[in-house]
């Protein structure tokens, strides 16, 4: 299965999921299509398990990301850094099978990629706080949502269109980073308590 699904990975970095065939997958993994058909009903269940096993992937490696304890030292600011910068690093990297889900428009994959994130605005709330940021929890949790929320707009454009709309351009990774950044920032600020 494994074989399959790196099978089905490396093609998405080649051609487009219409123009794949099950023919393609079994060729690219030394496997029969009879193989293939025994595990999966079709392109479809086989980009659904695809997309899964990236989830799991993806877990792991943002636990790591969103994580309050790492990098205790760094600032606020820095930590909205890194995390949008590992975020954008890991929709670089993952770009063929999000921008593939992405498109089909299936709302099984709109729904694990939802659910996905919601436990990392949880961590991302306690991280704001952590690194100092004057918020209740209620607007802790509403910021890492809505900065959660925003990343990953302007990512998957990023990663679909190749532009960050309306801009209309490409942007420098620097460029997205520092408007993803004020973005996030300016949520911790519109939510924190006026300053007396």
């Amino acid at each position: 299965m494994e074989r399959i699904l790196d099978a089905f990975e490396k093609l998405l970095r080649k051609s487009s999921y219409e123009t794949i065939t099950i023919n393609d997958i079994a060729a690219e993994s030394s496997t029969g299509a009879g193989s293939i058909y025994a595990r999966f009903d079709g392109k479809r269940s086989i980009l659904l398990a695809l997309h899964a096993r990236t989830r799991d992937r993806a877990r792991k490696y943002f636990q790591g990301l969103f994580n309050p304890a790492v990098r205790e030292g760094e600032s606020l600011e820095q930590a909205i850094e890194r995390i949008t910068r590992g975020m954008l690093s890991w929709h670089k990297r993952q770009r063929y099978i999000i921008r593939t889900s992405l498109l089909l428009n299936d709302p099984d994959i709109y729904e694990g990629i939802s659910a996905s994130f919601r436990p990392w605005s949880e961590q991302l709330a306690l991280l704001l706080k952590a690194r100092g940021a004057p918020l209740s929890d209620e607007a802790a949790s509403a910021a890492a949502v809505a900065i959660i929320q925003i990343t990953i707009a302007a990512l998957q454009q990023r990663v679909i269109f190749g532009l960050i709309a309306p801009v209309g351009h490409d942007l420098s990774d620097d460029q997205l980073v520092n408007i993803i950044n004020a973005a996030a920032l300016g949520q911790v600020h519109s939510l924190s308590p006026p300053m007396v």
